[in-house]
């Protein structure tokens, strides 16, 4: 082999890399790692030569290393180049056609991870005609043999007797959040990994929802039709030489000095909290309690891991808008997830499980189940707006359980058993059954979502549409001026900034709770639990549980860091109280007895009707207790006997569905019952 280029490799050989030879020959390597920077600084010339003819130069390079260390004997090393220079690093929405045969660097998430496969590097061929044997270099997924024999010049009728299989793997790269501008569809890209970074040791950063960054070359291959014929069009992939797990989440948003110093500058602002409500969705009137709610969100509590990492306390604060048609449900969930840093929009309507959390995959090529991840772990460390989560099937929603609280998403189907990250911050929104919210009945009864998916949520508002002559005219005007000026209701704080600030404070600000901070939460929580003491009494509601208590925690703190704070103090912890009973008084609040009851969010049955419940139980024991054995009770029975305990008839009919839904009656006969 003979290069213009070869004088200059072999001295940057020899002056750069003769150490890392040697050690990777006394350590058994297979590969040499190359900081491009470095080549760069050797040479620009031999930089730009191996960015635009990436083959020829990392044969070159390999041909020059492994000839320096023939007297070793050792096995030939493979050549792997990483941190390539601005002009090299694209993004895959921007691959093109240009790029076939260039090396250039890519960051995405993987989505999808197909399981080790071996290929042929090399195989041997021997001629039917004469024996020869013709060894082929496999640079191609599909096994090429030699046109010809080299030795009788004979065409085809060759014969395959040896390969030299190494590993590979593939992967989908997904363009990152942060990555897209406006609405744009996140492109994919196929990836090859062979060798040594498909090795166990890398294997751990290939799993799906992971952000890597890759150095490649972008090779293409035809598409083959069903009929096997080749399209005129081809597929684009990437031949990865190096690929490195990135940390994922807010920690991917760089903040320069100067816009450190005008987000300190900022925090020190006394209307810092009105300023970012007010930049939240300007064009929406009103929601104040919600929209504090939402800057609390963005910012998020401090995750707390015990010192093997076995345990967690999440510090994601996850928040619930059931509401009316029309309160601009949507329109506020679409705007968060344009400011959240990394953040991500679906539809209930148009996700599942698999879209939501994960799924196997059939890969036709390869005949293996793959792991593909969904939207919760792909927005690890980011956040994730769902619309209408009460339009998913019962299934799907199942499947948020753990990736709500325990903030991992794990999968045991088709022999492939994984667990993925979601430490993901939820903002959801349900429309009522019935079109309009009903004060009086339970959310869990409303939006068909299940007790104990709801009480994962830290905070649910109810956004009302009720007519109010002040309001409307506020709504009006504001929606008036926005359609004729479309910049009229500017935030107070540009999203740029905003994007900046919560990164800046996610990244360095994790405060702890002063002891004032602890009293006023803590006085809060028993005061409310001790008005409600079930002493003497048989059923009494629970205002508050220490679910909500862990939920005061991470506001107070969130609080905390909205002012660039190391330490929450008192005005945290009062305003995490307000956003608490903004959210007990409008959900928790049993409407037949006026008191707070989280039973209605925890259980989905109140304390009132679980009083009813035990009480009708105990008028059908006694009844069918004072009737001979194997008697059947009368349900109209039932009704005189509650009636003279003040029970109605809808709450006899109710307690009576739900008893036999738990097991504990049956009806043997319409109009009858009996106790299991």
């Amino acid at each position: 082999m003979k290069s213009e280029h070869d004088e200059i490799i072999a001295s940057f050989v020899t002056s750069k890399l003769k150490e890392q030879i040697k050690k990777a020959a006394a350590m058994g390597e297979t590969s040499i790692l190359i900081d491009f920077k470095d080549v760069d600084d050797f040479s620009p010339e031999l930089g730009d030569y191996i960015i635009n003819n990436p083959t020829e130069a990392i044969d070159a390079i390999k041909y020059f290393i492994n000839e320096s260390q023939v007297a070793l004997k050792k096995t030939e090393l493979e050549v792997r180049i990483k941190n390539l220079p601005d002009t090299a690093q694209i993004l895959i929405s921007e691959i093109r056609s240009k790029h076939i045969g260039k090396l250039v660097q890519i960051n995405g998430l993987i989505k999808v991870a197909i399981s080790v496969k071996p290929m042929a590097k090399s195989i041997d061929f021997e001629c039917q005609t004469c024996g020869h044997i013709t060894r082929v270099e496999q640079k191609e997924r599909t096994t090429k043999p030699p046109t010809i024999c080299a030795n009788c010049g004979k065409k085809g009728h060759f014969k395959i007797i040896n390969k030299e299989l190494i590993d590979t793997q593939k992967i989908i790269l997904e363009e990152a959040p942060e990555d897209l501008v406006g609405g744009a569809q996140p492109e994919h890209m196929n990836v090859i990994l062979k060798g040594d970074i498909v090795d166990p040791k890398f294997e751990r950063n290939i799993i799906p929802g992971n952000k890597v960054v890759v150095s490649g070359i972008v090779n293409e291959e035809p598409i083959i039709y069903p009929s096997g014929k080749k399209s005129n069009t081809s597929d684009i992939f990437i031949s990865a030489s190096y690929l490195e797990a990135l940390e994922q989440g807010y920690e991917d948003i760089e903040v320069s000095k100067e816009e450190e110093m005008v987000v300190k500058e900022l925090a020190k602002d006394k209307m810092i909290y009105t300023k970012f409500r007010n930049s939240i969705a300007p064009n929406i009137f009103g929601y104040d309690y919600v929209k504090d709610a939402i800057v609390l969100q963005l910012f998020g509590g401090v995750r707390k891991e015990s010192g093997d990492k076995s345990s967690a306390v999440r510090g994601d604060i996850h928040i619930l808008l059931v509401g009316d048609p029309g309160t601009s449900k949507s329109t506020l969930l679409k705007y968060v997830s344009t400011v959240a840093p990394k953040a991500r929009y679906v539809t209930g309507m148009g996700s599942s499980a698999a879209g939501l959390t994960a799924t196997i995959l059939k890969d036709e090529a390869t005949r293996s189940y793959i792991l593909e991840a969904g939207a919760m772990p792909l927005t690890n460390k980011g956040l994730l707006a769902i619309d209408e989560i009460d339009k998913m099937n019962k299934d799907d929603r199942i499947a948020l359980h753990e990736g709500l609280e325990q903030q991992t998403i794990t999968i045991s189907k088709a022999n492939i058993h994984a667990t993925l990250s979601a430490q993901t911050t939820v903002l959801a929104a349900a429309n009522p059954k019935f079109g309009r919210f009903n004060a009086f009945d339970m959310v869990a009864n409303q939006i068909d979502l299940l007790p104990t998916l709801i009480n994962r949520f830290d905070l649910i508002f109810i956004m009302k549409d009720r007519p109010n002559n002040e309001n409307d005219k506020k709504i009006a005007k504001r929606i008036l001026e926005a359609n004729r000026d479309i910049n009229k209701n500017k935030p107070d704080i540009p999203t740029a900034i905003m994007k900046k600030f919560i990164a800046y404070a996610k990244q360095n600000i994790k405060p702890v709770l002063s002891s004032e901070a602890i009293s006023v939460i803590e006085d809060f929580y028993l005061k409310l639990r001790a008005q409600y003491s079930t002493e003497g009494q048989e059923v009494r509601p629970i205002p508050i549980s220490a679910r909500q208590l862990e939920a005061l925690i991470r506001m107070t703190e969130a609080s905390a860091k909205v002012r660039l704070s190391d330490m929450a103090v008192v005005e945290d912890a009062k305003r995490a109280v307000d956003l608490m009973m903004a959210y007990l008084s409008e959900v928790g609040v049993d409407k037949s007895t006026g008191e707070l009851d989280i039973d209605r969010v925890i259980s989905g049955i109140s304390s009132s009707q679980r009083g009813t419940i035990i009480s009708v139980k105990s008028i059908i024991k006694a009844e069918l207790d004072s009737l001979p054995a194997g008697s059947m009770l009368a349900i109209t029975k039932v009704y005189e006997d509650a009636e003279k305990s003040g029970i109605k008839k809808d709450g006899v009919d109710d307690a009576i569905s739900k008893l036999k839904k738990e097991g504990e009656i049956f009806e043997p006969k319409m109009g009858f019952l009996k106790l299991l």
